[in-house]
């Protein structure tokens, strides 16, 4: 498995193409990781144990990850299905797919608070408008493939997942710590959420997206 890296502002990325693995790599972050896996068809199993694998890159560019554990405990119902967070330390993680394409971010909590990223297939420019997704977002017009990685990775990053109407989402110039960065206007929330374009593999569009820490500079 060949694996690339990049960086942006705090964030480290990997990305690689899944590929099936023994599990080996997921148990290292725990049991609960290892029965997820187990229970998995064999496609999506890939996927899952390429994104571990990938979190384990990233993670040990930022500090020793022996002993670091990752859960998956849903914040809504409990459930062991929901994005992955790491105990043991001060870490935010994210892992995005898109087909076999496995894309993973993390981050320091000093700086950035959580952070979120998203992969997309470029089919035709990053700037294709997702005419798709016109109903989800009128009145407004629709985003751009590029918009769309943003908003996601942004959505991640805030925690609610599919509560948040992204049709209301907006994307304002200004950054902080993210080089390019959005500034991220999102519904039901007062604290700022910036999300940029970022490093990834050919053919795709990745954007990562991060609430800045309170003392973060202005």
């Amino acid at each position: 498995m060949t694996v690339e890296r990049g960086m942006i502002g705090p964030v480290q990325l990997a990305w690689t193409v899944a590929a099936p693995d023994s599990g080996e790599t997921v148990a290292r972050f725990g049991e609960s990781q290892r029965l997820r896996h187990a229970a998995m068809d064999p496609a999506r199993a890939a996927r899952f144990a390429t994104g571990r694998s990938l979190l384990a890159e990233v993670l040990s560019a930022l500090t020793p990850i022996d002993g670091i554990r990752l859960s998956s405990t849903c914040e809504q119902c409990g459930g062991d299905h929901g994005r992955p967070h790491v105990l043991g330390d001060r870490l935010g993680v994210s892992v995005s797919y898109a087909g076999d394409m496995v894309v993973a971010a993390a981050a320091r909590l000093d700086r950035v608070t959580a952070i979120g990223v998203d992969i997309e297939r470029v089919t035709s420019s990053e700037g294709a408008t997702l005419t798709e997704l016109a109903a989800l977002f009128a009145p407004q017009p629709p985003p751009t493939l590029r918009e769309w990685t943003l908003i996601e990775a942004a959505v991640k990053a805030d925690g609610r997942g599919l509560r948040v109407p992204v049709s209301e989402v907006g994307l304002d110039e200004g950054h902080l710590v993210l080089p390019g960065g959005f500034a991220v206007r999102m519904p039901g929330r007062t604290a700022p959420i910036e999300a940029a374009p970022a490093p990834g593999p050919a053919g795709f569009a990745v954007s990562v997206a991060v609430v800045p820490a309170a003392d973060a500079p202005r």
